[in-house]
């Protein structure tokens, strides 16, 4: 049974997104190091991103956090970095979205939309968090590696 957390993201219009992650089973002997874990996961997702992380979740739990609207014009749910992972056993690719990020923060190699993971920064903070928490969707107990994180934008 997959295991998840999710965090909702406000943006500047007050429109909300969701980014789900899957996790590993949160025992009684794992949930010290799964809340500690969880927590620098928040913590790195917040230093890529302009909006405002709302709400935040786990299985078993649902935190309400926020309703305040950022303070960025730019923070749009529109405009997404597309995350690309694959399963460390499995080798299955999988993706999830983070929306609002904070573009001027982050590295975007030159001629692409790709953000630079390796960055000795914040983006590399975030990538370290995401693996030490996250699973694939297939088997919680199956690790992850990062691919690429690509900005992407809402079709008109």
């Amino acid at each position: 049974m997959p295991h998840l957390s999710g965090f909702t993201i406000n943006d500047r219009s007050g429109e909300k997104s969701r980014h789900t992650l899957y996790n590993g089973a949160i025992t009684a002997v794992s949930i010290a190091g799964f809340l500690t874990d969880f927590g620098a996961y928040r913590t790195a997702l917040e230093a890529i991103i302009l909006g405002n992380v709302t709400q935040e979740e786990w299985v078993g739990d649902r935190t309400a956090l926020t309703e305040d609207l950022p303070a960025s014009n730019f923070a749009q749910r529109e405009v997404k970095l597309l995350v690309r992972y694959v399963g460390d056993t499995s080798g299955g690719i999988h993706t999830l979205e983070i929306p609002t990020p904070d573009l001027a923060s982050l590295t975007i190699a030159p001629g692409t939309d790709l953000v630079t993971i390796e960055d000795a920064g914040i983006m590399e903070a975030w990538r370290d968090a995401f693996v030490q928490i996250a699973r694939t969707p297939d088997d919680d107990t199956e690790t992850v590696t990062v691919l690429t994180v690509q900005v992407v934008g809402r079709n008109i």
